[in-house]
Order: structure tokens, then C-alpha cells, then sequence
């Protein structure tokens, strides 16, 4: 099988990242990626130095929990688009009271 390299999603005149900054205290923070984003693939990319857990689903105000994705520091991951071509929830918990900013990015391949 070979890899398709990931393509990230834009419009003609921005790209479609959305940054869900996890919080100190630590609880859920939410967004979404729009129901125009009918790609396959979102990159998911920790810039933060703490573990956090992302969730992506259907919810409109998706909660993450400890038992969500975990997703190590400095690490980046492609996950499969769980509601492609409709809005996708997005949700980051941070394992600590350290802040971190997390990317998600749509678009097509691995």
C-alpha cells in the first residue's frame, strides 16, 4: 500500500487550521472545524510540552476527557475525519495546570 502524503485543506485565501488553546485549570476547551471542511484527514499537532487529550466527534460542544486520544508533547498525529463533510467538534484537556496551544489541521491523505 503506498502512502499518500498529507495535503492540508485551504480556501483561496487561507488555509483552514483551527488552534484550540487547552487551559491551566485544566478543563475541556471546545471548537469546531466548519461543515464546509469535507476532507478525510486531520493533522492534530501539540505545540504545548504536557500530554492532552483531543476528542473529535459530531457534538457541537464536544467535552474531552482523560480517556480521549492522548496526544504526547512536541507530537503531531493524523487522525481520520470522523464526520467528513459535515461540522466537526473539537475538544482539548491538558493532563496538567501547564497551558497548551493544540492545531487541527483537514485536509487529504496520511
Amino acid at each position: 500500500m503506498v502512502a499518500i502524503p498529507f495535503s492540508p485543506a485551504s480556501t483561496s485565501t487561507a488555509g483552514l487550521t483551527v488552534k484550540v488553546s487547552a487551559n491551566a485549570t485544566p478543563t475541556s476547551v471546545s471548537g469546531s472545524i466548519p461543515a464546509t471542511s469535507s476532507y478525510s484527514a486531520i493533522v492534530v499537532t501539540n505545540t504545548g510540552t504536557v500530554l492532552v487529550f483531543v476528542r473529535l466527534s459530531a457534538e457541537t460542544t464536544p467535552t474531552a476527557t482523560a480517556t480521549d486520544y492522548p496526544l504526547l508533547p512536541g507530537t503531531q498525529i493524523t487522525l481520520t475525519n470522523p464526520c467528513a463533510g459535515a461540522r466537526v467538534g473539537l475538544a482539548v484537556l491538558s493532563s496538567t495546570t501547564t497551558a497548551a496551544d493544540i492545531y487541527f489541521t483537514p485536509g487529504e491523505g496520511e
